[in-house]
């Protein structure tokens, strides 16, 4: 059975501070536990439709069940994945979900496990070395069932695609599309004192400062 294994170099260390807060934990390593029916949309215009496919928690792929194997997908052919509860899009080399959207321009979900938090977690619960850290952090497979003695602690990363653009949900980016007085509405939201970057009902908000 083909394995993808967990690194302590993935995307996500690679991807400059931006919005994002914890997302609970998980006890797979795939967003579904049981893999799911999934329309895809490629790059190139056509649409397939996979019987049994996921979302790879440890970086965002697309994988999916091929005879007895999971295999994870070419990104660069993918364009968006539908499942029958959320829409994802690729961003790079990874699914982005759709969170909310106003006309065209879309709030958009980037969910991956915290391996800074993992690595933590497991010298505080567990007896065990820096060198055998790295054994305990790269053994995971997609084809995991859930354990909740071992669980996943999760990040989410937001963006938007703004007139098929797209930037992080960041506040330097953010103001610099912003005219003077939308940068001044922009920074009372900021100063709302239940504002978090993690909060979806603000980044909507913020979006509409962005749109309209």
């Amino acid at each position: 059975m083909k394995s993808f294994f967990l690194s302590t170099i993935i995307c996500i260390l690679c991807i400059p501070l931006f919005a994002q807060n914890s997302a609970g934990n998980s006890v797979t390593t795939t967003v579904y536990k049981d893999f799911q029916p999934a329309l895809i949309t490629l790059t190139n215009g056509k649409s397939i439709t996979q019987e049994k496919a996921n979302v790879f928690l440890k970086n965002g792929s697309l994988v999916y069940k091929h005879k007895k194997f999971t295999m994870q997908a070419d990104m660069s052919k993918i364009q968006t994945v539908k499942f029958s509860d959320r829409t994802y899009l690729r961003i790079d080399t990874l699914l982005a979900y759709v969170v909310d959207t106003i006309d065209s321009n879309k709030l958009l979900c980037a969910t991956l496990i915290d391996i800074n938090t993992y690595k933590t977690q497991l010298l505080n619960n567990r007896q065990i070395t820096n060198l055998e850290l790295g054994v305990h952090v790269n053994v995971t497979s997609t084809d995991n069932s859930a354990d909740e003695d071992k669980l996943y602690p999760l990040i989410n990363y937001f963006f938007y695609e703004i007139d098929g653009k797209i930037i992080k949900v960041h506040e330097r980016a953010i103001i610099r599309m912003l005219s003077k007085e939308k940068r001044r509405q922009f920074k009372i939201i900021l100063q709302s004192p239940d504002f978090d970057w993690g909060n979806t009902d603000y980044l909507i908000k913020i979006l509409k400062l962005l749109t309209t």
